[in-house]
């Protein structure tokens, strides 16, 4: 009697604990779906928003009769089937940018460039925090620049070049983006100063602020940016060059056009020359690399400042001889 009782108080147990499995299974499976139906419904979202394609792309290639994930520049990741890229560049396509995107809460990259798309940008966008990649280049976006995104820790590539941002770039925007690694914010509407914070952004390798309306003296703290590879200052309003700048050695291309500036740029490569040890060979021809990778208005500045640097330096090597 006492065994029958304990092998119905084992059923029992055993029943239960399928049930829960069960359970557990069908709540997953649940959720899982309920995740598709989120981004699926992002994605609609979006599709609603845009009031022209010129050649149908989204009426051809995003529909409810397939699965998202076989949506033309919609990767999904192999294991949970979630929206990680949404690449619908390059396209012509005119409308706004939905806050539904937001819910897209697995994306990496998100590349809406060379578009005709207005409006502001949803803050919703950047509570994602996978987000890695944006890329709104060449739109029609308008509104102040949006401080909200310098909070997502995620973030390396930002590029929202060539639309109609204005506003000032705000001193907290390297707060919180330790690996950012390209910032790009030309051919917009942005004035004031470039803030000094940027130096935070220690990862940083491309800086393109050309083409606004910056003013004052650049920050000698950009010099600290030790990774900095490209640097586009060139149509602003800038009036000094930081010594500092002679700290970034891997230096690749740097652009400081029409900015006035010609003077202080020899200024500079003459102490770039002997800043190191006195007018020593090495350091010249540093000074000569420096210069073949700054970009002038016209090769004629171009020529003037190496006629300078050599004026220069043959000056140095007379007065160590005399010395």
């Amino acid at each position: 009697m006492e065994r029958v009782h304990s092998l119905r108080m084992m059923s029992r147990f055993l029943l239960l604990h399928c049930l829960v499995l069960i359970s557990l299974f069908i709540v997953a499976a649940t959720a899982h779906t309920s995740y598709i139906t989120t981004d699926q419904d992002a994605l609609l979202a979006l599709k609603a928003h845009i009031t022209h394609d010129p050649t149908n792309f989204l009426a051809k290639n995003w529909n409810t009769s397939t699965p998202v994930c076989n949506w033309t520049g919609v990767p999904c990741d192999v294991h949970n089937h979630r929206v990680t890229v949404l690449n619908i560049s390059r396209l012509n396509l005119t409308g706004t940018i939905p806050f539904q995107l937001g819910n897209l809460s697995s994306l990496q990259s998100l590349n809406l460039s060379f578009n005709r798309l207005s409006g502001s940008i949803p803050s919703a966008i950047f509570t994602t925090y996978t987000l890695k990649y944006v890329n709104f280049h060449e739109n029609q976006l308008t509104g102040t620049f949006p401080s909200f995104i310098f909070d997502k820790s995620s973030l390396q590539h930002l590029d929202f070049a060539h639309n109609s941002l204005s506003g000032e770039i705000p001193a907290n925007i390297c707060s919180n983006l330790p690996f950012l690694e390209i910032l790009s914010l030309s051919g917009n509407m942005l004035h004031g100063r470039i803030p000094s914070t940027l130096l935070n952004c220690t990862y940083l390798q491309i800086l393109d602020l050309s083409y606004n309306d910056f003013s004052g003296a650049i920050p000698k703290e950009i010099g600290n940016l030790t990774k900095l590879k490209g640097l586009y200052l060139g149509r602003n309003r800038l009036q000094e060059i930081p010594r500092e700048f002679s700290n970034l050695a891997e230096m690749e291309r740097m652009s400081l056009s029409e900015n006035n500036l010609q003077d202080m740029i020899i200024n500079f490569l003459q102490f770039y020359s002997s800043s190191t040890c006195f007018c020593n060979l090495y350091s010249f021809a540093r000074s000569l690399i420096m210069l073949r990778f700054i970009v002038f208005i016209s090769d004629r500045d171009k020529a003037l400042c190496l006629f300078s640097l050599i004026s220069f330096f043959n000056l140095c090597r007379l007065k160590k001889n005399v010395l």
